[in-house]
């Protein structure tokens, strides 16, 4: 990872964001704390809903499995931008922290250009993640009006 000597003593500030955890590759939705996307998805659907949900996103070739199959998809891509902001907004608040630390000698502490671009970065992160949010509601209704359609 590329480091830089910040202007305040003893500190390096990282000119990258820091990488993602990793996850278990089983089922990429289920975490010990649900995430947005998987938590959309449960509530829309209920328990036997995502579970059907897995299921059926399995049926290769049929309108139904590639509809499942585009579901799953936006919710674990709202669940990745979700973790990409997080780890955004730790990246600012880091830099936040380093900046007003009282036991830092004044004389080090930048005066201007703080945050640099991370604001409009934290707003793009933000808006990126609604964005997905919202296609996410749009798939969820058009799987169910499937799933609810006699035959479907």
């Amino acid at each position: 990872m590329t480091h830089r000597t910040s202007r305040i003593q003893s500190t390096a500030a990282r000119a990258n964001a820091p990488a993602a955890p990793a996850r278990s590759e089983s089922d990429p939705l289920a975490e010990t704390s649900p995430l947005p996307g998987a938590a959309a998805l449960r509530r829309a659907l209920g328990e036997d809903g995502y579970q059907l949900l897995g299921h059926q996103r399995q049926e290769r070739g049929t309108a139904l499995g590639e509809l499942a199959d585009l579901v799953w998809n936006t919710a674990r891509e709202a669940d990745r931008l979700h973790g990409k902001l997080r780890r955004h907004a730790s990246h600012v608040r880091d830099r936040l922290d380093d900046t007003l630390n009282p036991g830092l000698d004044p004389a080090f502490v930048p005066v201007t250009g703080l945050l640099q671009n991370t604001g409009h970065t934290t707003d793009l992160h933000a808006a990126r993640f609604a964005q997905q949010m919202n296609q996410l509601g749009l798939v969820v209704e058009s799987y169910q009006a499937t799933v609810r359609r006699p035959g479907g």
